[in-house]
């Protein structure tokens, strides 16, 4: 193989990879409520693509006493290429009423010194 030809498919796969991290990198518009009954369970579900090294997680843990973290998960999609990112999908259980933030962010647990690549910040009202 040609040098160029090296050079071309090196350039190309760089293009390909930051593609990838940029469509990773793509969030829910801010300003979210949601609206949730007390003993009620609700999911925030958000683009994320693992094999970029970034994953979501909680800045800060939420008001307790209005809600609960219960798990998160990460769903793949369902006719994906190697490398296409999916949603993790977050759940959380109402339990007091009042108003609490849910603040997220998008980040490589490797990069302590880094500022995440995203933020997301949720407002959550229980009745």
């Amino acid at each position: 193989m040609h040098r160029s030809a090296r050079a071309l498919i090196a350039v190309m796969a760089v293009l390909v990879t930051l593609g990838i991290v940029m469509l990773a990198c793509a969030s829910a518009p801010a300003g979210n409520e949601i609206q949730a009954k007390a003993g009620q369970e609700f999911t925030i579900t958000i683009e994320s693509n693992p094999t970029t090294g970034y994953q979501w997680e909680l800045a800060q843990t939420p008001n307790e006493a209005i809600v609960k973290f219960v798990k998160s998960d990460y769903e793949a999609p369902q006719n994906g290429r190697p490398g296409q990112g999916g949603e993790e999908v977050w759940t959380f259980k109402a339990v007091g009423k009042g108003t609490a933030q849910i603040s997220m962010r998008y980040v490589r647990s490797w990069e302590k010194d880094q500022p995440p690549a995203k933020t997301q910040t949720y407002t959550v009202v229980v009745k």
